[in-house]
């Protein structure tokens, strides 16, 4: 059984255990973050617990740990589990509320760390392109607070990636409740269309007039994505021209290139959605230099 790291201590996995009160399970009060670790080294990390401590601040879930500590807990789960490649989940819960009569509310969060295998995607994924569905069942509301957190509300998002799985496809793309497109439902999203690279803002980015001109929408529900983040960089420091703007459905299928990020398959060619081609069929250039740029920065 592997060790995990809970709340400052390391325990196996069956001995770890929290309240059947933790506002966690009962609320979905939380925030997590996913990254893998290649040869014994996390992609990222601090930019991931950067956008952690973001979403506990704006949710007002208590992180007692400082990132200092949460790294070197990383690190130690890692040798503790003898794994080199590995996925890697850091979780917060607001915990067990109770009510303190002199200082009200009283919040015993939990903070835990797991650590498995890396288990890749397939091979051909990156070779033929995944086929990705559209979503047209649910939204995203980008006036939600929990919009742009990746939080423990996570029902929703699983329920249209079970759906596009049984039609023969890989991810589900969401749009907003303005008809925009955000995300997938498990990644971030980008087109090319012309050698641009376009990708809708996050509510950060739209802070820019420029970028707030650009989008047909007054909030974004996009999750600030640190693969989407590095791969923006790499683009830019490429000579690759990045566009943050709004996509509607019409955009999307005239592309010419469609790829999927996120921190366990980086970059990950999208080829069809549905039954419509993107490009002729493969993964495109833009998309192939991009993932070879990602993966020498890793």
């Amino acid at each position: 059984m592997p060790d995990v790291w809970i709340n400052g201590s390391f325990k196996s996995e069956h001995e770890a255990s929290l309240s059947l009160r933790d506002t966690g399970l009962l609320h979905a009060a939380g925030v997590f973050t996913t990254t893998r670790a290649d040869d014994g080294k996390a992609f990222r990390l601090a930019d991931h617990l950067r956008r952690l401590r973001a979403s506990c601040e704006a949710l007002f879930v208590p992180l007692q740990y400082r990132d200092e500590q949460l790294a070197s807990a990383v690190n130690e789960l890692l040798e503790r589990n003898g794994l080199r490649d590995a996925r890697l989940r850091i979780t917060v819960t607001r915990g067990h509320a109770t009510h303190d009569p002199l200082h009200g509310l009283r919040l015993e969060p939990n903070v835990f760390i797991t650590a498995a295998e890396l288990e890749p995607y397939p091979a051909e994924y990156y070779t033929r392109g995944l086929t990705v569905m559209l979503l047209d069942e649910q939204k995203l509301n980008p006036y939600d607070v929990q919009a742009g957190h990746k939080t423990l509300n996570y029902f929703s998002r699983l329920s249209a990636l079970r759906a596009a799985n049984t039609r023969g496809a890989g991810e589900a793309l969401w749009f907003n409740v303005h008809n925009y497109l955000q995300s997938g439902s498990i990644s971030n999203v980008f087109m090319v269309k012309d050698g641009v690279l376009i990708t809708p803002p996050t509510a950060v980015e739209m802070r820019d007039p420029q970028v707030a001109e650009a989008t047909a929408y007054p909030r974004s529900a996009v999750l600030p994505g640190v693969t989407r983040d590095a791969v923006i960089g790499l683009a830019r420091g490429a000579g690759i021209e990045v566009r943050l703007a709004s996509i509607d459905v019409n955009q999307l299928l005239d592309a010419d290139e469609l790829l999927l990020t996120n921190s366990i398959m980086r970059v990950m060619p999208a080829c069809r959605i549905e039954r419509k081609a993107i490009g002729n069929d493969r993964p495109g250039e833009i998309t192939q230099k991009l993932a070879a740029l990602l993966a020498e920065s890793a």
